[in-house]
């Protein structure tokens, strides 16, 4: 047990991969807001929300990387107009093979079974909001108060906030503090009286109880537009989007992701970078909901994971410059996230660019001090000891970790599963990068710094935390966790807790 402790200590293992995608819901959340079930009084039908306008946002939003909420007034289960139903008897909607698609996904499914309530959404954990149309929101949306109220207040945050279809009904009635209709003087758009034409007639009946254009054109100011009958179409005015009807879903929904990436200069800026033996993946656990209130940027080094570089001859130059590339192609400062290896990558890349690092925080990572290199932080606190769990290549410019000895060493607190995945992606380390040396001067000294303590660390003990934190001498604060080497994986909750504090 001695020498797997001992062996343990130069270990550098960032974290596992995770089943989840690569990227997906790493920008953060959207926010669909769609009508409960209801009953025409016009045509006696029961009604809801269109299929398109759910399910062509929500393909947007999901290959743009955002994760979707769904969230109607009175939660629970969605209704679909039959007429939108790609199975439906009238063949109206046949065509439309997304909508097809998110209804034979049973994962899809459970969640237009169990939409969250709109009254329990804090919409502070939202970066955009779009309200989907259908016959319902006619119904359910027009005199609805905490709806018009949630959102003409996340409209005057900024962030953009989408309606389409007749689910612009609201714009009809929402307004500003100021007691001015919130579209007053905006270009939008919403279902046009022609095509309310077009269905009266196809079903043989008046559908609606009133017509949206017919209403907008009376408002003050009005600006309301419609291009020709069924056209898809959608009006960006300011953060305000809007789409004309069922045809639009997707032309809103890009709008709006186009606005989510100018909207990210409300927000801070993460740039993670994983330790040696890992790959960006290792953030799987916590990027998502770290999103939420920030932009997040995983780093993938080079020789590492997915990237087919091989590692002979791979060394700190190269994982710096790989980072600086990254960092400067963000507007602003970021707040750079270093753990395990990466704490001496980020130290040496805020002496080449500190004018573009806000902060540096180091999770269970190597702190060094000029001229210093991990290999002989390590060496020196294990006065010289050999670490026995290391198996080199035959020319030594690669080195693993013994598999029957990785999973515990590195996260011994982590469930059976996650062992198991850590061993099955473990990748040859470059020996390089763990010899080169930092050069450190003023600009490091003064980028403000703050470090995340793992006690329960057999990889990079607390006892040579402490004692790198301590010869800095210039870290601000220290974070305490009773974990292991992984405590983004092991306690993400508690990791996010940390990292919010951190100002």
């Amino acid at each position: 047990m001695k020498k797997i402790l001992l062996a343990a200590l130069f270990v550098l293992i960032a974290s596992i991969p995770t089943y989840s995608q690569h990227n997906a819901g790493n920008n953060g959340k959207v926010l669909l807001i769609a009508s409960n079930k209801s009953i025409s009084k016009q045509t006696g039908w029961p009604i809801g929300v269109w299929y398109a306008e759910l399910s062509h946002p929500y393909w947007v939003f999901s290959e743009a990387g955002y994760t979707v909420d769904i969230a109607s007034p009175e939660g629970g289960e969605l209704y679909f107009d039959g007429f939108s139903d790609p199975e439906d008897q009238s063949k109206y909607a046949a065509f439309d093979y997304i909508s097809l698609g998110f209804k034979k996904d049973p994962v899809k499914t459970a969640l237009v079974k169990n939409t969250y309530k709109l009254s329990a959404i804090n919409p502070n954990d939202y970066k955009a909001i779009f309200v989907c149309g259908g016959q319902g929101p006619m119904y359910t949306f027009i005199n609805n108060l905490e709806l018009q109220k949630f959102f003409t207040n996340f409209y005057l945050t900024g962030k953009p906030t989408a309606a389409i279809c007749h689910g612009t009904s609201i714009l009809l009635t929402c307004k500003l503090p100021n007691g001015k209709y919130l579209v007053q003087g905006k270009r939008w758009t919403g279902f046009a009286s022609n095509e309310e034409n077009y269905a009266d007639a196809y079903v043989g009946m008046k559908i609606q109880p009133f017509r949206i254009e017919d209403e907008a054109r009376k408002m003050p100011d009005s600006k309301f537009e419609v291009a020709p009958m069924f056209e898809s179409y959608a009006i960006r005015d300011g953060n305000l989007i809007t789409g004309q009807q069922q045809n639009s879903g997707e032309a809103a929904a890009r709008l709006v992701v186009d606005a989510l990436k100018e909207d990210r200069q409300r927000y801070p800026t993460y740039v993670l970078v994983h330790g040696a033996w890992a790959d960006e993946s290792a953030w799987g656990f916590v990027r998502n909901q770290l999103a939420e209130h920030a932009n997040v940027v995983t780093v993938n080094l080079p020789a590492h994971g997915a990237d087919n570089t091989f590692g002979a001859g791979i060394g700190l130059n190269n994982y710096v410059k790989t980072v600086s590339d990254v960092i400067n192609t963000q507007k602003g400062k970021v707040i750079l996230v270093g753990h395990s290896m990466a704490g001496a990558i980020i130290s040496q890349v805020a002496e080449y660019i500190p004018n573009k690092i806000d902060k540096l925080i180091y999770v269970a990572a190597y702190l060094p001090k000029n001229g210093e290199d991990i290999s002989t932080i390590t060496n020196t606190f294990l006065q010289n000891k050999p670490i026995e769990a290391f198996e080199f290549n035959k020319d030594y410019s690669l080195v693993s970790i013994k598999k029957d000895q990785l999973a515990n060493i590195v996260c011994a607190d982590c469930p059976t599963y996650m062992k198991d995945i850590l061993v099955k992606y473990h990748r040859a380390e470059p020996v390089k990068g763990l010899n080169d040396k930092v050069k450190l001067g003023a600009n490091f000294a003064n980028v403000p710094k703050y470090y995340i303590s793992t006690k329960n660390d057999y990889a990079v003990p607390y006892a040579l935390q402490q004692q790198m934190i301590k010869a800095n001498g210039t870290v601000k604060k220290v974070f305490e966790m009773e974990t292991s080497h992984l405590p983004f994986v092991v306690r993400p909750q508690e990791f996010l807790r940390i990292l919010s504090t951190i100002k």
